[in-house]
């Protein structure tokens, strides 16, 4: 079973600021992210005060929610490295 990882109570909230989401086809979602240095599915940045996303249509994982919710929770500080702080 493939699922993407919830993360941490104390990141799972709204972005405060504005989300710009991309959802794009698998293939280009892990070029754009592996261009991050994210070599990944689905990836996120912060630049000036937004939250950027990317996530893949036909992903291993089909809930966007999911990768939304993953995605928005780096924005809001969770490590890469995907530890509690």
């Amino acid at each position: 079973m493939i699922f993407v990882l919830a993360p941490p109570p104390v990141y799972d909230h709204a972005f405060r600021g504005h989300v710009i989401e991309m959802v794009m086809p698998l293939a280009k979602a892990r070029s754009m992210c592996g261009q991050r240095g994210a070599f990944a599915d689905a990836c996120s940045w912060t630049a000036h005060g937004k939250c950027y996303v990317v996530i893949p249509r036909n992903g291993p994982v089909k809930s966007l929610k999911a990768y939304r919710r993953h995605e928005v929770a780096h924005c809001n500080g969770w490590s890469e490295s995907h530890g509690a702080f």
